[in-house]
C-alpha cells in the first residue's frame, strides 16, 4: 500500500487526512484514456519501484480545496497532474522530491503538467538536493537521480510553471531543456537561451501560442537564432545541423528562411505553429522527424527545394493538420 501524502515539511503535521486526497498520479496525455493508461502504466513500473526503493514509490496529494498539489519522494515526469489536480494553482515540491524521466518510453508531445492548466506557482522545499526553482521554471540539477541509472549528469530545465508570462531567460547554469519543458507555456512572448545550453529536448517550445522569438546567446556554441527561430549545429546530442524550435506565435504565413546548411528538422520543430500555411525547405534537408510539424491546424504545404521525396519522414509527422495538401513524401514510400 502506498503511504497517503498530506503535504511535506511542516504541513504534514498541521493537515488532517480528511483535508487529502492522495493517490499516484499517472497520465497517458489523454485524458479520455486515463484510467486504462493508469492500469497499464503501475503494471509496467510496479517492478521498477519494487528493485530500486523497496516497494516505495512518490507520489502526489492534493489539498482538499483542490488547489495546492504536494510532490513527495521520486515521481515520473508524467505523473505530476491528473484529474485531480485541474483547479490546481500551485505546486510544492517536498525536501525528498525528485523527477524521474524514462527516455525509454514512447514520447508524447503534451505538456509536462497537462492535466494542471491553471498552476501559476512551482515552489521547491528549501533543502532539496535534488530540484530548484527559477523564475517559474523547475530545474533538476548535475550528478542527482534515483539510482545509476537514472542520474541526470547535466543541469536539466524539465518544465515551466504554465501561467508564466512575457520574456523568460533560461538560467545561465541550464545545459539540458528537456522534451516538453515549455509545451503549452500560451503567455510566454520571448525564450533567451544562455551559453551554457547544449541540447534543446524534442517539441520543448511546441504549442506556446504567445511566443514570437526564441534566441540563443551569440556565444552559445550549439544553438544559433536567425529572426526568431532557433537553429542546432552538428554538435553534441545532434549528428546533422538542424531546425530546432520555431516559435509558435510567429505570424508569418509562409516560412522559407531556413539557412542552407539545414539537413535536419527536429522532433515537433514546428509543433502546434498555427499560422503558418507554407513551409519552403531548402535542398540539403534529408530528414523530417516524428511531430515536427504536429497541430500546425493552418498548414497546406510543406516542400524542399528541388526534391518530392527525401530520405526520412517519420510517422506523425503530419498529425492533426487537417488542411495540409502537398507535401514532401519519404523515398520508397507511397
Amino acid at each position: 500500500m502506498l503511504a497517503i501524502l498530506i503535504g511535506c515539511g511542516k504541513d504534514r503535521n498541521e493537515t488532517s487526512d480528511k483535508d487529502i486526497t492522495s493517490m499516484a498520479g499517472v497520465s497517458s496525455g489523454n485524458a479520455s484514456a486515463d484510467k486504462d493508461a493508469k492500469s497499464v502504466q503501475r503494471k509496467k513500473t510496479s517492478g521498477f519501484w519494487e528493485r530500486k526503493i523497496g516497494g516505495r514509490r512518490g507520489e502526489i496529494s492534493v489539498s482538499k480545496d483542490g488547489k495546492i498539489v504536494y510532490v513527495h519522494n521520486w515521481v515520473d515526469i508524467n505523473e505530476l497532474s491528473d484529474k485531480r489536480t485541474i483547479k490546481a494553482e500551485k505546486i510544492i515540491f517536498c525536501k525528498d522530491a525528485g523527477i524521474i524521466v524514462d527516455y525509454d518510453d514512447e514520447t508524447l508531445y503534451h505538456s509536462r503538467l497537462w492535466s494542471a492548466p491553471r498552476i501559476m506557482e512551482l515552489e521547491v522545499e528549501e533543502g532539496n538536493p535534488f530540484l530548484y526553482e527559477k523564475d517559474g521554471m523547475l530545474i533538476q540539477r548535475a550528478g542527482v537521480g534515483l539510482d545509476n541509472d537514472h542520474v541526470m549528469e547535466q543541469e536539466t530545465l524539465l518544465l515551466c510553471n504554465p501561467g508564466k508570462k512575457g520574456m523568460i531567460k533560461v538560467p545561465k547554469s541550464v545545459q539540458i531543456i528537456d522534451n516538453c519543458a515549455f509545451l503549452g507555456c500560451s503567455l510566454i512572448t520571448s525564450v533567451f537561451l544562455p551559453a551554457s545550453v547544449e541540447t534543446v529536448g524534442n517539441a520543448a517550445f511546441g504549442k506556446m501560442q504567445s511566443c514570437v522569438s526564441i534566441q540563443a546567446d551569440e556565444d552559445n556554441q550549439y544553438y544559433d537564432s536567425r529572426d526568431g527561430v532557433l537553429y542546432g549545429k552538428a554538435l553534441g546530442a545532434r549528428e546533422y545541423p538542424h531546425i530546432a524550435a520555431y516559435p509558435a506565435g510567429k505570424k508569418d504565413a509562409v516560412y522559407e528562411k531556413a539557412p542552407e546548411y539545414i539537413e535536419e528538422i527536429q522532433e515537433g520543430a514546428f509543433f502546434g505553429a498555427g499560422h503558418l500555411r507554407e513551409v519552403y525547405l531548402p535542398s540539403r534537408v534529408r530528414f523530417i522527424r516524428d511531430a515536427a510539424f504536429q497541430k500546425c491546424k493552418n498548414l497546406r504545404k510543406v516542400a524542399v527545394k528541388n526534391k518530392k521525396r527525401i530520405s526520412v519522414v517519420e510517422g506523425d509527422v503530419f498529425e492533426d493538420c487537417p488542411r495540409l495538401k502537398e507535401w514532401v513524401k519519404e523515398k520508397g514510400k507511397l
